[in-house]
């Protein structure tokens, strides 16, 4: 069954910094466009912890489907595509046979500047270590803009 991907939430803490980002398109494909955050984040850091939350907000209560994407961890792989900013991200979680999840990850900042994070949900990935090209479906395909301030 393909939910109903609503909310993508970006959540980077570590040290003094606790901060939540976010991608919303609560219509859903079509209707109104996506409202998104930019993620702000200081520079010359190692070692932020980010953790991905999935919501469908179309429902009441809201559906958290991170942890239907933890519990089918083999089936999924989120991946983090870095443009244009110094930014680098690193797997922080793996599924049961020790292959990249995503859903927690550290990243790494360093001189300021300003870009973009592209995050991919993919589901039934053919090669989990191809982080470029996992092969399966694209359960979600959002950018959201960064600057490292």
């Amino acid at each position: 069954e393909q939910e109903t991907i609503t909310t993508i939430e970006v959540h980077v803490k570590g040290g003094n910094f606790d901060k939540k980002f976010y991608w919303r398109d609560k219509d859903g494909d079509g209707g109104a466009n996506p409202v998104i955050d930019t993620i702000e984040l200081p520079a010359n850091t190692l070692s932020l912890l980010c953790d991905v939350h999935v919501y469908d907000e179309s429902k009441i209560p809201t559906g958290d489907i991170t942890e239907e994407i933890r519990a089918e961890a083999e089936d999924h792989l989120l991946v983090y595509r870095v443009s244009g900013v110094n930014l680098s991200v690193a797997y922080n979680d793996r599924d049961t046979q020790g292959k990249n999840l995503g859903i927690s990850t550290i990243w790494t900042t360093s001189n300021p500047s300003r870009g973009t994070l592209n995050i991919l949900l993919y589901h039934e990935p053919a090669d989990k270590a191809n982080v470029t090209d996992p092969g399966g479906d694209v359960d979600f395909d959002v950018v959201l803009p960064v600057k490292i301030l």
